[in-house]
């Protein structure tokens, strides 16, 4: 079988970097466009087996060149994985609905893309010589996917450490340990090739202030240890320092936390970046029913992503047999961009899979959820989004998760 063909399509030299590094030890051919009109004729030419295509370009933009892949009968059928930017996750829907296989929003890192493509076509180290034949055999056990909830450590390299503490009472409630460094120098016995697997950081935040480009060298060093390969690196940076804030990102930095941090949404970033399942911290069981608690400090992050895994998350109970959902929404009392977006997502979901939902919550305004709702889906941010609701009438509301689960 030839080596599968992937195509990307995207105005950033950084991203095809980003790419064509991470598929640099798996036997495929890669090919790159610069935008939408590009991408049509190589994909013409190349008939590449999977296309990573970017939202936002010159030229012609990845909705419309998606469009036009698509009605091209000898391009149809090749799945389309497009590359939205947080700001662009209002295309979301409207690409869903043109055929496109699978999204990765960005900043993202190479393991993400590895993953997704991996979904798609078989993807066979450099190394290793094709099999023939398969032959059965006892595999290996396959690595658990990490959750937010997992006990992971996170190492902060920065010359303040009023930073590392802010971080540390940040990530607090996940369970979360915070090791800091005043500098590259002090951290590298944490990124060494001695210390021990269950000793090594899940992700590290790097001040991009330190003098001789020591945010870069250090990079380099954490990639040296085979153990830190796919451990993603994140810069802390002043907004202004914008040279500094892409050097980094052309190295290899998967994203920017710009001082003042936004403490609220700082989980939600290292957790994408880490490419972690944040469902659990949202999802439980409870009997028959599955229960969904939103906080009233979601962030926006957190629900962008949530939306995303909770498709996964509904799909996989109707597959398990489950068809109840508790959304509970005690303490919210403010519908924020964030709740609404999360909330409307989660109903029509539930909605299109034919699984029964009540609400649970202790703000009188709560009945009144299908007017916020329909009249907050108007807002840039969230119009792309369908309206669960059918009308405006008032909605049932229950005081407690037992009484929306008698009410079933």
């Amino acid at each position: 079988m030839s080596a599968p063909k992937i195509l990307s399509v995207d105005d950033s030299r950084m991203i095809h970097t980003l790419i064509n590094k991470g598929f640099a030890p798996y036997d495929v051919q890669m090919v790159f466009a610069n935008n939408g009109a590009e991408g049509l004729e190589v994909a013409a030419r190349e008939k590449p087996d999977v296309i990573l295509l970017d939202v936002t370009m010159p030229v012609m933009d990845g909705v419309e060149c998606l469009g036009k892949l698509k009605a091209d009968p000898a391009l149809k059928d090749i799945p389309v994985i497009m590359l939205t930017a947080e700001a662009g996750k209002e295309n979301v829907l409207k690409i869903a609905k043109m055929g496109v296989r699978d999204y990765i929003v960005k900043p993202f890192t190479e393991a993400n893309v590895i993953d997704r493509v991996s979904r798609l076509v078989t993807l066979n180290p450099k190394s290793a010589a094709p099999a023939p034949a398969p032959v059965k055999a006892a595999a290996p056990a396959a690595k658990k996917a990490r959750t937010a909830n997992d006990a992971l450590k996170i190492l902060v390299v920065d010359e303040h450490p009023a930073i590392a503490e802010s971080i540390a009472k940040a990530v607090f409630k996940r369970g979360w340990k915070v090791v800091s460094c005043p500098g590259p120098a002090e951290a590298q016995p944490h990124i060494a090739t001695t210390v021990a697997a269950d000793e090594t950081p899940d992700a590290i935040l790097v001040s991009l202030a330190f003098p001789g480009k020591g945010a870069l060298k250090f990079y380099q060093s954490v990639r040296m240890n085979p153990a830190l390969k796919s451990v993603p690196l994140l810069g802390l940076s002043v907004k202004t320092a914008t040279f500094d804030q892409n050097e980094a990102k052309e190295t290899g930095y998967v994203a920017i936390l710009t001082k003042p941090l936004e403490l609220g949404e700082l989980p939600d970033r290292v957790a994408r970046a880490m490419d972690l399942d944040i469902t659990p911290i949202f999802y439980s069981s409870e009997g028959d029913c599955q229960v969904v608690t939103i906080p009233q400090d979601l962030s926006e992050t957190g629900s962008v992503d949530l939306t995303r895994q909770s498709r996964k998350k509904i799909a996989d109970f109707v597959n398990a047999g489950f068809a109840k959902l508790i959304i509970d929404l005690n303490g919210v009392s403010k519908f924020e961009i964030p709740i609404i977006r999360t909330v409307a997502s989660i109903i029509h979901e539930c909605n299109t899979l034919g699984i029964e939902w009540r609400v649970v919550g202790d703000d009188p305004d709560l009945s009144n959820l299908p007017t916020i709702i329909s009249t907050n889906l108007k807002v840039a941010a969230l119009k792309e989004l369908p309206n669960p609701f059918p009308n405006t009438a008032p909605l049932e509301v229950h005081a407690n998760r037992a009484a929306a689960a008698a009410a079933f």
